[in-house]
């Protein structure tokens, strides 16, 4: 009998009941959960092997957990199948893992597509095997031979490799559904591979069994492609070079509002990826316009490049400041000897307290000029996980291969079932506060005290504020925080490299310290 752990998590209490009755009486071995925060628990400490969960779940949504789930290393390889009321973008969604179903939905449609993931598996190896065409495209076109493939109204996946790098283009009935390369999909996906002159290619029959995320005729589709191929051939000489760096010469908040969004996205990203190739590759619009849209800004003077090596004078000088090559190498080492799991771990949480979301923000933007510090893309352009961070925002590479991920909590109580699953490689905590979040010092004490009664680990205070605390503003927040008086509170006027090397540097030290690892 296959006992196989299937987690589900409906919205109704009876369709959960009637659902998960029959996938348990089909010999899987059924875990339920009400919420999102449920989810997420039963997820971290029971490993199901598959997840089936509503998009619209109360307290964490589905597509949230599903995202919180896949950063996590022991649950990121789970195929889940979402369930939802019509037909949407899920952020990190696997063409070849996971399953979107509209409602309404039966407990038939559900088991067979969880048999159909599966056998995927093991059987996706051997469908890809059984190629109808393949070749070159020095002797074909990628844009001729998707024009057979739709004429023909082929359904499968076409794989097409050049050097070291692969993309798939996934078609039904002739329609190009989605294009991807690693983590660049859609249009963005299918306009570079169109510039791929050389390589191989395999198209190989098979079920298309997700959304559809590229929209219009494939006439239309390569056409454009190739148009945007061309105008960038004729332009390029006039348009920002990949190896160029830029920067922003005005203050965001005085430009005008109703831009295009890809104005938006690219004066974002550019704080994070000044190059102009990381920044192109990791802009979700096509190629061609993303380098439009930098020529367009530099000539209104919103940006301007930046000469010489001076981002990475900036980058050194901020290393410097944080850990040197031999700090970093004995900071494994004593966490290595100071907790058994992670005599093996590879990587390291700091739990980030806050009492605004805004503090959250600022210290990671902050950090973004240091090296080996990089930010979780959907923390840079996602809005909505900007305002609600939950889960890794940032990691923090240290010199020898230790990850340190910067990792957010909800204050919530109702969320304390997460706390404790995710300690998990827990090796510190920041706390941060500002004057404003006084008021709410209780809940930051609460969860700060329950996850040091787990895990003994260094905690560093931070406190926001424009001038110094007074006394009494400092004497509530160490008895709240119930602080020890060697303890101390490190006041950061504002959040900027200089100052949050420094509240690295302190949280380090106290890591490093022998009487701590020892204890």
């Amino acid at each position: 009998m296959n006992r196989k752990k299937i987690l589900m998590a409906l919205g109704g209490t009876e369709e959960l009941t009637s659902i998960g009755g029959f996938i348990r009486d089909r010999g899987f071995e059924v875990l339920t959960a009400d919420d999102g925060a449920a989810v997420i628990e039963i997820a971290l400490n029971e490993k199901p092997s598959l997840i089936v969960v509503e998009l619209g779940l109360p307290v964490i949504d589905g597509e949230r957990v599903f995202q919180i789930l896949r950063n996590n290393p022991h649950t990121t390889d789970i195929p889940f199948i979402f369930i939802g009321s019509e037909d949407r973008d899920i952020k990190g969604f696997r063409r070849e893992i996971d399953t979107l179903l509209i409602q309404p939905i039966k407990g038939e449609e559900i088991l067979r597509r969880i048999n159909i993931a599966f056998a995927g598996q093991e059987g996706l190896k051997t469908q890809i095997g059984d190629k109808e065409i393949e070749g070159r495209l020095s002797h074909i076109s990628l844009g001729d031979l998707l024009q057979i493939l739709h004429l023909n109204r082929k359904e499968g996946v076409l794989k097409v490799s050049y050097e070291d790098k692969e993309g798939l283009i996934y078609i039904k009935g002739g329609t190009i559904y989605n294009a991807a390369i690693n983590n660049m999909e859609k249009e963005k996906a299918l306009f570079r591979l169109l510039t791929w002159h050389d390589g191989k290619f395999e198209f190989s029959p098979k079920p298309i069994d997700i959304p559809q995320k590229i929209q219009g005729s494939a006439g239309n589709l390569l056409m454009e492609g190739m148009r945007q191929f061309d105008e960038w051939n004729k332009a390029k000489e006039q348009l920002p070079q990949p190896d160029s760096r830029l920067k922003l010469k005005v203050d965001i908040s005085t430009l005008p509002k109703g831009l295009k969004p890809i104005i938006y996205e690219v004066l974002f990203l550019i704080e994070y990826y000044p190059t102009v190739r990381d920044l192109v590759d990791h802009c979700t619009f096509p190629d061609y316009e993303v380098y439009q849209t930098l020529a367009g800004l530099i000539r209104k003077g919103v940006l301007e490049g930046i000469k010489g090596k001076a981002i990475e004078e900036k980058r050194s000088r901020a290393i410097m400041e944080v850990l040197t090559s031999g700090q970093a190498l004995k900071v494994r080492e004593k966490v290595a000897a100071r907790w058994k799991d992670m005599e093996t771990a590879t990587f390291g949480k700091i739990f980030v307290l806050a009492t605004s979301d805004d503090l959250i923000i600022s210290l990671v933007d902050s950090c973004k000029d240091i090296p080996g510090f990089s930010v979780n893309r959907q923390f840079i352009t996602s809005p909505i996980h900007r305002e609600n961070p939950i889960g890794d925002v940032a990691t923090l590479r240290l010199y020898g291969g230790m990850e340190i991920v910067l990792f957010t909590i909800p204050l919530n109580t109702k969320m304390k079932p997460l706390w404790k699953a995710f300690s998990k490689n827990i090796i510190g905590m920041i706390v941060l506060c500002d004057i404003e979040g006084i008021k709410n010092l209780q809940q930051l004490s609460l969860c700060k005290n329950y996850v040091t009664s787990i895990r003994r680990t260094p905690v560093v205070y931070g406190m926001v504020s424009a001038q110094d605390i007074d006394a009494k503003q400092e004497e509530e927040f160490r008895k709240t925080m119930e602080m020890k008086r060697d303890e101390r509170i490190v006041v950061l006027e504002q959040m900027n490299n200089k100052r949050v090397s420094q509240f690295f540097n302190t949280f380090f030290n106290y890591l490093l310290r022998d009487e701590y690892i020892s204890g």
